[in-house]
């Protein structure tokens, strides 16, 4: 074994960097001056650390393996350079094309999307400030809502009560219980409603099971008063109950909402689900009432 003891090793010209065509072991430390540059056209092998003080650049990684935290100061992309499928921004926001499949999702202020399915195992998903609403044609379909089955009544033909005595309006009845934590209940009902006489007078009553809620009373009438109507009651539900508002201390079972009428008299009586006139002359026009039901947090 030779010992060679030198200051600088040179080309053959002494101005450049010797060739090592073999390569060179180092058993010791290779110290570069500050500003020069390590290049290698080959494979790079390194079994100890790595420290690097500047920019790391590099491509093709098939895999990158840390047991410890990586941090990317401008952001992440994930897929090709001609396709990328997600970006992770600096600002901490993340955009994707995909999907994403996670067993629990927490968001601290609010979710902006659209939903795709038939939400069929979505909870809370409702309108904001609502457990559940539902809504139909009184077609006798059914929904399958937190209390069971609700049964919309089913209406084919007009409805003209005539009577001086009060008699449920059928198309008006919902039978219904609110989730578990509602605090109100709001019960709507659009319907038709048209002249028999040229002066047509009808008396309604609200009702929850046989008790009135006494502010619930109006009117449908007019002279030749034909035209859609839409009544609307909100049910509070805690506190004290008053048949007056229709404030309920509780609400944990089947409740049956209706309303009543009257004619104001046989002469003075309106007919529902029905037009006098249409379309420039008499013509007797079916239409199909629909209830909304909505129960509120």
């Amino acid at each position: 074994m030779s010992i060679l003891k030198v200051d600088t090793i040179t080309d053959q010209s002494g101005k450049g960097s010797p060739n090592l065509p073999h390569g060179a072991n180092v058993t010791g430390t290779a110290t570069g001056a500050s500003g020069s540059n390590v290049s290698t056209l080959g494979n790079l092998t390194v079994s100890g650390n790595v420290g690097v003080g500047g920019t790391l650049t590099y491509e093709d990684v098939t895999d990158i393996d840390s047991i410890g935290i990586v941090t990317a100061r401008s952001g992440l992309k994930i897929g090709s350079h001609t396709g990328v499928g997600g970006t992770f921004f600096a600002d901490g926001s993340y955009n994707t094309s995909g999907i994403i499949t996670a067993t629990n999702v927490s968001v601290g202020n609010s979710i902006t999307g659209t939903f795709y399915g038939n939400g069929s195992t979505l909870t809370g998903a409702g309108p904001s400030g609502s457990l559940e609403q539902h809504m139909g044609m009184n077609d006798g379909s059914t929904r399958t809502l937190s209390m069971g089955t609700f049964t919309f009544p089913n209406v084919t033909s007009s409805r003209d009560i005539n009577t001086t005595s009060y008699t449920d309006l059928p198309f008006s009845v919902a039978t219904y219980k609110p989730p578990s934590g509602a605090i109100g209940v709001q019960y709507e009902i659009t319907y038709s409603a048209a002249w028999v006489s040229d002066h047509s007078i009808n008396h309604h009553k609200l009702y929850v099971d046989s008790t009135e809620i006494l502010y619930g009373r109006h009117n449908v009438s007019g002279r030749y008063k034909e035209g859609l109507y839409t009544f609307r009651w909100y049910f509070a539900i805690g506190g004290s109950t008053n048949n007056n508002t229709g404030r309920f201390a509780s609400w944990n079972s089947n409740k049956v909402i209706k309303i009543k009428a009257r004619n104001y008299s046989g002469g003075n009586r309106a007919v529902y689900h029905y037009t006098q006139y249409f379309d420039g002359n008499t013509g007797h026009q079916f239409f199909k009432p629909m209830i909304k039901i909505t129960a509120f947090k």
